[in-house]
């Protein structure tokens, strides 16, 4: 797993972005950002990484488990799906709407646990 500060400095160049148009993204200093990027800011403030992680459009979980504040025990399976962020409040509703008629039907049915 890649250090904390060479990941954010990947998806940031990735990005496009400087270290000054970032930290205006997530509203930190561009010097803040930089000292996260060397390691000299040795393990974030995790609020900040999760600013970090939704200014580059990414789960900040990926950002908490490179810092150490998490690990992979303490990711569960329905953490597992890409791109939520990207959702607006009523495509979440629609989403769980979808999961608890899925639910439902799989409780209703008998459906076994690997189909539909």
């Amino acid at each position: 797993m890649p250090e904390v500060g060479q990941l954010i400095k990947s998806r940031r160049e990735a990005a496009g972005l400087s270290q000054k148009r970032l930290g205006n993204a997530c509203g930190l200093s561009d010097s803040e950002i930089m000292k996260i990027e060397k390691g000299i800011r040795k393990k974030p403030n995790w609020e900040n990484l999760c600013k970090i992680a939704q200014a580059l459009e990414f789960h900040p979980f990926e950002l908490l488990l490179a810092a150490g504040y998490i690990s992979e025990n303490d990711i569960h399976s329905s953490t597992q799906l890409h791109g939520l962020e990207k959702l607006s409040d009523k495509d979440m509703e629609y989403l769980q709407l979808l999961i608890d008629f899925m639910i439902s039907r799989k409780s209703t049915d008998g459906i076994s646990e690997g189909g539909l």
